[in-house]
């Protein structure tokens, strides 16, 4: 029996690295290492937990992007100096994490764990600072909980890439 082309699409594209189709010198996030010596599951996890992070930090971007375009709620000229400052600051982490996540570059796996423990600090240590704006602005206590969202999200996405380097790292000291 043979599988649904979506399946053998995916499992081809984890054994040659994401990417392959749409460039073909790229070879993504295995790019560093020959990616023969990774089991087809070590691959497939690899390569997954880069597009489905990439994803969630483009819908991040967008975000902020939509903030910046006054589409969010609220207009952003008028909004306080630390969310602008803030929303310019991530859309660029966040365009970084991205770019070097799909193209597994060093330089979006450092920007993901800035962008990460940054944003986890903001939203608990620094929670009272971030909604401590004027009454125009001000957050809904389910708007303020959603926050506690964002921490578990940051936490979770760190453990799947750090899981995913790991597998990564380890595959390569065995096959040096």
């Amino acid at each position: 029996m043979r599988p649904p082309d979506y399946i053998s699409f995916i499992i081809r594209h984890a054994e040659i690295g994401v990417g392959a189709a749409i460039h073909p010198v790229y070879t993504g996030p295995l790019k560093h290492q020959n990616a023969d010596h990774l089991p087809l599951m070590a691959r497939l996890y690899i390569t997954v937990t880069h597009w489905v992070i990439g994803a969630f930090y483009a819908y991040g971007a967008l975000v902020h992007i939509l903030n910046m375009a006054g589409m969010a709620g609220f207009d952003w000229p008028d909004a306080p100096l630390k969310w602008q400052v803030l929303d310019v600051v991530y859309l660029l982490l966040d365009i970084v994490v991205v770019a070097g996540l799909l193209r597994g570059v060093a330089a979006g796996y450092a920007a993901f764990f800035v962008a990460a423990v940054s944003q986890i600090l903001l939203y608990t240590l620094g929670r009272d600072w971030i909604v401590d704006v004027p009454e125009a602005f001000a957050r809904t206590p389910d708007e303020r909980a959603y926050l506690n969202t964002l921490v578990a999200f940051h936490i979770v996405t760190m453990c799947a890439l750090g899981l995913a380097l790991w597998l990564k790292w380890k595959r390569s000291s065995k096959a040096a």
